[in-house]
């Protein structure tokens, strides 16, 4: 806050101590206070894609203007159900709140994961592992890394990707039914081949029978041989 600015508020400041109404427009003063110091550290700006908690309450959204009271957030979700979806509603939050209060800045890029639950039996892992790879790469976005892990009765897939803040929209789900794709080929080809093997094995156990069977027939040739 540089000389100008004071300049400009501690005139407001004693108007409104001389007629005794301070307490009545404190959270406006500090509000034009607030709109000052945003201005001027310039931590947030427009386009800045905020989250916000307060009194157990959490708002995040992208700014779409800063005001002289007020900055304009368009609401974004923050969870499994609405992730980083915008909502279509606009938030009003008094600029006091975004410095009395901690407050979360996404950069350009955000780390997120995506996760997949694989019932038994399981497929090949480094076949699951290369799936997940590909439906990350295939959607446009930076692998970070891809890892497995068992829980339960279940084998759990995760993959971990960098994307654009503006290109968040449900990254999550389009990475997943991507990967769910190709991991049911992979259960349809595991499926075949232990269908091919079961139907040669009866051919194996008929030879195995022959052989063991053979001895017993040249048998009694043998013993007419013997008594000639």
């Amino acid at each position: 806050m540089d000389v100008g600015d004071l300049v400009t508020i501690l005139p407001l400041l004693s108007i409104f101590s001389s007629l005794g109404m301070s307490l009545v427009f404190k959270d406006y003063i500090a509000d034009l206070i607030a709109t000052i110091v945003i201005k001027k550290t310039k931590d947030i700006k427009v386009g800045n894609r905020i989250k916000v908690s307060s009194g157990g309450a959490v708002t995040k959204g992208d700014i779409m203007e800063i005001g002289i009271l007020r900055t304009t957030v368009m609401e974004v979700g923050d969870g499994e159900r609405l992730p980083s979806v915008r909502t279509g509603r606009l938030i009003k939050v008094p600029n006091y709140m975004l410095i009395s209060n901690p407050v979360m800045i996404y950069g350009d890029t955000i780390i997120d994961e995506v996760v997949s639950y694989v019932p038994r039996p399981y497929p090949d892992t480094y076949m699951l592992e290369d799936s997940m790879r590909q439906a990350i790469i295939n959607n446009g976005h930076g692998l970070i890394e891809v890892g497995l892990y068992q829980k339960d009765d279940r084998l759990v897939i995760h993959g971990v990707f960098e994307v654009k803040t503006s290109e968040m929209g449900d990254e999550r789900s389009k990475i997943l039914k991507e990967f769910l794709t190709r991991s049911r080929q992979i259960s349809s080809e595991s499926d075949s081949i232990g269908k091919a093997s079961q139907v040669q094995k009866p051919a194996v156990q008929q030879q195995q029978e022959l052989l063991i069977e053979s001895p017993k027939v040249t048998l009694p040739f043998q013993n007419m041989e013997k008594q000639g």
